[in-house]
């Protein structure tokens, strides 16, 4: 039964004639790839609980209803855009049925994504470039409870690029073939709203394609963002902070937000630890460029205490061995964790 409240903004979609098993293996799937806290309803109904609310699904006559709800009202159509991305992945034939409501705002721009365009671009440290952003509305980006955006990038020398849309179905089309958009996830570093703007600050390695955007992308350049996503700042008292150079502007984030409120530990998991980070008094910082197998190997003879919150972010195979390790092994609260793979190898 459930106790607690349901979020704010919903959606549902129905899949007729849907076996619910195939849908329930799935939640069940990622629930366990990801640490994340599974419910599940007398073998009628299962969902997921995320940061930006929840999303699961449930039987109704022959078919299955899919849900996505939202805490806030931009975060639902990235949630119902992510169920119908994981459908068309691993359940084609359920995403093609998928018919989320709203197909009245067929054509339209969805409303987690607008434009911005690039104000400048200027070295912060080695391995990285600062990038400021401009842009009228900026606000829903601008909160604590979810510090990451999507950056929207069309193909260099794209002189027409084409952008998402809402379609029929009611459900985000973006384009694809030559036409396909880059989607990264970045933090978003600092923002002022009122003032149209927002920096981020882009790790500049070999092979990357927003590092190459960001080197290249002259002032003026019109670009597309979408969210908010992910995740926020922890509001707790104890912080066991670790990642790779990919984590370190949300480390940063999270550090300037909490610094006189919390205290805790800081592993840095890049080759390089130069980015400069806020240093609170009540964090100890520790350099591991062996990454997450070093951090692996410290935390086993080190285990945080059980109170603390693990936000940790790298490689996907690195996280699955801290989470294997933190959450099996060893028996930490998967409620107060976030285990995050940023990038796969």
């Amino acid at each position: 039964m459930r106790i607690t409240p349901l979020p704010e903004f919903q959606s549902e979609a129905l899949l007729p004639e849907q076996d619910f098993a195939p849908i329930e293996r799935l939640i069940r799937d990622e629930a366990r790839e990801h640490g994340l806290d599974l419910h599940t309803g007398h073998g009628r109904s299962i969902w997921c609980q995320v940061e930006m609310g929840e999303f699961g699904a449930k039987r109704r006559g022959d078919g299955v209803l899919v849900f996505a709800r939202a805490h806030r009202a931009e975060w639902l159509d990235a949630m119902q855009q992510a169920i119908s991305e994981h459908l068309a992945h691993h359940l084609p034939g359920a995403a093609a049925a998928l018919r989320w409501p709203s197909a009245a705002d067929a054509g339209q721009l969805p409303g987690n994504f607008s434009f911005a365009q690039v104000a400048g671009v200027r070295p912060l440290c080695p391995g990285f470039l600062r990038v400021r952003l401009a842009a009228p509305d900026l606000h829903r980006l601008a909160g604590g409870d979810s510090i990451h955006f999507r950056l929207v990038l069309p193909r260099s020398r794209d002189a027409a690029p084409e952008w998402p849309h809402i379609g029929a179905n009611g459900q985000i089309v973006w384009p694809k073939g030559d036409k396909a958009l880059h989607r990264p996830v970045y933090t978003v570093r600092r923002i002022d709203a009122d003032a149209g703007w927002l920096d981020l600050d882009v790790f500049d390695h070999a092979g990357g394609r927003a590092a190459h955007w960001a080197r290249t992308a002259p002032a003026g350049t019109r670009i597309g963002l979408a969210g908010p996503s992910g995740g926020g700042i922890p509001q707790v008292a104890r912080l066991m902070l670790a990642g790779d150079e990919t984590a370190y502007p949300a480390i940063a984030r999270i550090l300037e937000s909490r610094a006189a409120q919390a205290q805790g530990e800081v592993w840095l998991l890049g080759a390089q630890a130069d980015y400069p980070l806020p240093r609170p008094a009540g964090f100890r910082f520790r350099h591991l460029p062996g990454g997450t197998a070093a951090l692996c190997a410290l935390l086993r003879t080190e285990p945080p205490p059980p109170d603390s919150y693990l936000w940790m972010a790298a490689e996907k195979s690195g996280i699955a061995s801290i989470r294997a390790l933190m959450l099996e092994t060893l028996g930490h609260d998967k409620a107060r964790s976030h285990l995050a793979a940023y990038w796969s190898a």
